[in-house]
């Protein structure tokens, strides 16, 4: 589709009618599933790697869309938990400091509105912290100074030794909601020690302490892995809900897929089959040897270009399936030879042939069969849409690694608008033409079936360059 040559691929209406080809002819009913979703894996990873496509384009960006909020989701839970705990941390100081006309007996005011402002502080640092370019464990350094400003605040706070239990409880709901399971528990001991450690210097049971601390702190576990569970079942729901919807979207433009595809293949069948039904009921009963030797001219033409539109058919079924091939140890120069050889029968004097001075003794490694293939279909393509007489090149490049095959004219290029659609089935472009339109869409197949590619180099007004590159 892309003239560029380092193109990786895309989720072309080419890959989906293969698709369908294979599935509605080949799949047994019972297995229908599972190569669906085969198919979709396939024909994602194409598409993430070209994101070119025509079937439906406003439908593929909006898979995209989803696809790009799916993997961005987790980064933006993170800010959103971060900011959560910013909310928790500024909310608390604010609530400190705007109690601090009603002090608790035994309380220090000085001491606790420092405890509220420090508070604050630490809410706006925690806003503005980049948590979605943080692992999420980063966050766990927001409880060491959450822990420590609750026994502060419970220090000072005045004599009462539960004040500041509800604390623990808003922490720990927070642990739950951006941590996983066993969080809670982990945390546990660092909240018992800020629970305990306070009531060392303030008056009072410290018996009584320690036993309110072993009933709410392990209640705070609870709230947490509570939570933890709760919000990790969710998120199971939420990726099998997900993947429900993508498969019943997958299963629509399938369908719509095959549809397009019988549509077609019935349009290309129907017109020989007209030429053969209208000739055969003109001809008059008794009709002359040269009117019968006309008809059946006609008719052998007609069935031959159903024939060949039935080959190609088969052929781009199994064009991108790399199961077809015959790869072997391809000598370049006489692979060259060979295939001018055949290409002179098809362009005549026309026909130049330039080799890369690295081809001399190298080889690569493909299916002699189906490279000549693709490559006779792009010289035929030459010789039916070239303007003009001028000549065609055909040409080795190695790369690094691998070998790029060109065949190169000097007619009017392709139209802009058609550099993309000419690759798929069907289309012949703005071009008169009798064929089936399904040539440059095989020679796309063969080429990824090699672990390559094929595009063209597009010039407007002086030629087009088409070529496949195939790994070494």
């Amino acid at each position: 589709m892309a003239a560029d040559p380092s193109d990786g691929g895309g989720t072309t209406r080419l890959t989906r009618l293969q698709h369908a080809l294979v599935t509605g002819l080949r799949q047994p009913p019972g297995d229908r599933g599972d190569e669906l979703s085969r198919d979709r894996g396939r024909a994602g990873a194409r598409g993430r790697a070209d994101g070119h496509g025509h079937a439906a384009p406003g439908r593929l960006a909006a898979r995209a869309a989803a696809a790009a909020l799916a993997d961005d989701g987790p980064r933006r839970r993170q800010l959103l938990y971060g900011r959560l705990a910013a909310v928790f941390f500024a909310g608390s100081g604010v609530l400190g400091l705007v109690t601090l006309p009603l002090p608790a007996p035994g309380s220090d005011t000085a001491a606790t509105a420092a405890v509220s402002c420090a508070a604050v502080i630490v809410g706006i640092a925690t806003w503005l912290a980049p948590w979605d370019k943080w692992p999420r464990w980063v966050s766990l350094g927001i409880l060491p100074p959450a822990f420590a400003l609750i026994a502060l605040g419970n220090t000072f706070g005045g004599l009462d030794q539960h004040t500041y239990s509800l604390f623990f409880v808003v922490a720990f709901v927070w642990i739950g909601l951006a941590h996983p399971s066993r969080t809670s528990a982990a945390m546990a001991p660092m909240a018992a020690a800020a629970y305990i450690l306070p009531m060392l210097a303030m008056p009072g049971d410290l018996v009584a302490g320690v036993s309110s601390a072993a009933i709410t702190i392990p209640i705070c576990v609870l709230v947490g892995e509570g939570i933890a569970w709760g919000v990790r079942r969710h998120d199971q729901i939420e990726t099998a809900l997900q993947r429900e919807r993508d498969r019943a979207e997958h299963l629509r433009e399938l369908d719509e897929m095959k549809d397009t595809f019988l549509s077609s293949v019935s349009h290309e069948l129907r017109t020989p089959i007209t030429v053969c039904r209208g000739h055969l009921e003109v001809l008059e009963d008794g009709a002359g040897e040269q009117d019968v030797r006309a008809v059946k001219e006609t008719l052998v033409d007609e069935l031959g270009l159903m024939g060949r539109l039935v080959d190609d058919l088969a052929t781009l079924a199994r064009a991108d399936d790399p199961a077809m091939l015959r790869p072997d140890a391809l000598a370049v120069d006489r692979f060259l030879d060979a295939l001018s050889a055949k290409a002179q029968t098809i362009l005549g004097g026309r026909l130049r042939v330039e080799r890369d001075t690295r081809s001399a003794g190298s080889q690569a490694r493909a299916d002699p069969q189906r490279l000549t293939q693709a490559l006779l279909n792009l010289v035929r393509n030459a010789a039916e849409h070239a303007q003009g007489d001028g000549p065609v090149t055909l040409r080795a490049r190695a790369l690094a690694p691998g070998w790029r095959f060109e065949v190169a004219d000097e007619g009017g290029g392709v139209p802009p608008a058609e550099e993309q659609a000419i690759f798929e089935p069907f289309t012949t472009g703005s071009s008169p033409t009798d064929g089936t339109g399904l040539g440059l869409a095989i020679v796309r197949g063969i080429a990824r079936a090699h672990g390559g590619e094929a595009g063209v180099d597009n010039r407007p007004g002086h030629g087009a360059t088409f070529w496949v590159r195939i790994p070494g």
